[in-house]
């Protein structure tokens, strides 16, 4: 898998270089899972015992100024045991591992969010570009946190625990969520929110109401606070703390609010809106992942071990990546040229046989395409889906094998 991917991480890195600005690297964890009795080698757990499959921890670069993909830095595939919880040696007999046993052990999960960030500053060192990192709930750790600040990482975290802090002239503690909504508001912007069904994050147990479509007006407000850690944690650390609430919510379910930690200044109002941007970037890898699991069916492979299936996976992430650039510029620049994001052979092809005309947009390119995956019947013009985009991706890299193939010389035998 290594292997496969130096090209594409060579490359992203030349993009991120090229880019010559602010380089936001998204973090996220995603589980490819595999259904059916059969057991495949080397895959391990995802969401109970009967489960099977592996992690994968990707990190994408983003151009902060566009919000275009750059594509894959750094990734990670990991599998868990069979066993639920491990345990430990204690006084008593054995007991379950706590937070402090994986701390001083090193074996933490959580060890993964530092060690790639590592991993990605090391890849772009010397490159001219600055980086801040951005991950959701799952990577507010304290010690994770501790880290990045003693690495002088640039990040943007979204909490997940509330923690006891105060402000740093302050002597009374209290929970920072609290401290956070008496910062007054120094912004306000208007957002699309798109509707959602109620929904359950599988193994967690946590419930999100449902919720209609509506443009919500959000206020932004910063502060600086000192954080203290868990009971097995070590020192206080200052940081600054953006809150972002929505005014006038239909109910106080759906009020959208976010508390994000950041190493980012927030002196100015422009500086605590890039601070929020820096965070919707975010879900681009989300799009990633569904890139790969939807566009690129990793999740219906039938490959029988952990090592064929990283194979496949590195061969997808580039045409990932492409689904996802082409996607996203059509989206947010419908009118960009298709050249950005697709080679001139491929637009060669889709002027041929999808009716693409001269010089064409990332838009008509995006239809093209989906013209291609949907077996030359009309389509709406509207966003394609994944699937339908994919296949005619799938197409379109089939008919530029044999488009290239025909100014090959014949093997001489």
């Amino acid at each position: 898998m290594t292997a496969l991917l130096h090209p594409h991480l060579a490359h992203t890195a030349d993009r991120c270089a090229a880019h010559d600005g602010t380089v936001i690297v998204p973090h996220d964890t995603s589980g490819f899972e595999y259904k059916g009795d059969t057991k495949r080698t080397g895959l391990g757990r995802i969401r109970t015992g009967s489960s099977q499959g592996f992690h994968l921890h990707a990190s994408i670069g983003v151009a902060a100024e566009t919000g275009r993909p750059l594509g894959l830095l750094a990734s990670k595939v990991w599998v868990r045991g069979e066993e639920r919880t491990s345990t430990v040696e204690g006084a008593n007999g054995p007991r379950k591992k706590s937070g402090a046993d994986y701390q001083k052990d090193g074996t933490s999960e959580s060890n993964r969010w530092v060690e790639q960030m590592d991993e990605v500053e090391a890849l772009l060192a010397g490159r001219g570009c600055k980086l801040i990192h951005v991950a959701d709930r799952e990577a507010d750790i304290y010690a994770a946190i501790q880290a990045m600040l003693e690495r002088q990482y640039n990040f943007v975290v979204r909490l997940s625990r509330d923690k006891k802090a105060r402000l740093p002239d302050g002597t009374e503690l209290e929970d920072l969520t609290t401290l956070a909504r008496r910062a007054e508001g120094c912004v306000e912007v208007e957002a699309p929110i798109s509707a959602r069904p109620a929904t359950t994050i599988p193994g967690r147990g946590k419930t999100f109401p449902a919720r209609q479509a509506r443009t919500a007006r959000l206020q932004f407000a910063a502060t600086t606070a000192e954080i203290f850690p868990p009971r097995y944690g070590t020192g206080s650390l200052l940081i600054n703390v953006v809150h972002v609430r929505e005014l006038d919510a239909p109910s106080p379910e759906q009020a959208i609010e976010w508390v994000l930690l950041t190493s980012e200044p927030v002196d100015t109002p422009e500086q605590v809106a890039a601070v929020v941007r820096a965070y919707r970037t975010r879900w681009l890898i989300e799009e990633f992942f569904k890139a790969l699991k939807t566009g690129c069916s990793m999740e219906d492979r039938e490959l029988e071990s952990l090592h064929t299936l990283k194979n496949v996976l590195a061969i997808c992430i580039p045409i990932a990546y492409q689904l996802l650039a082409i996607r996203h510029l059509a989206r947010t620049e419908p009118e960009a040229p298709a050249s950005l994001v697709l080679c001139p052979v491929k637009i060669e092809i889709l002027q041929v046989k999808a009716r693409l005309p001269l010089n064409p947009t990332a838009a008509q390119a995006l239809q093209a395409i989906a013209y291609l995956g949907s077996h030359f019947q009309p389509i709406a013009k509207k966003m394609p889906g994944w699937i339908v985009f994919s296949r005619g991706m799938q197409r379109l890299l089939a008919l530029e094998e044999g488009w290239l193939a025909r100014d090959s010389k014949p093997i001489e035998r």
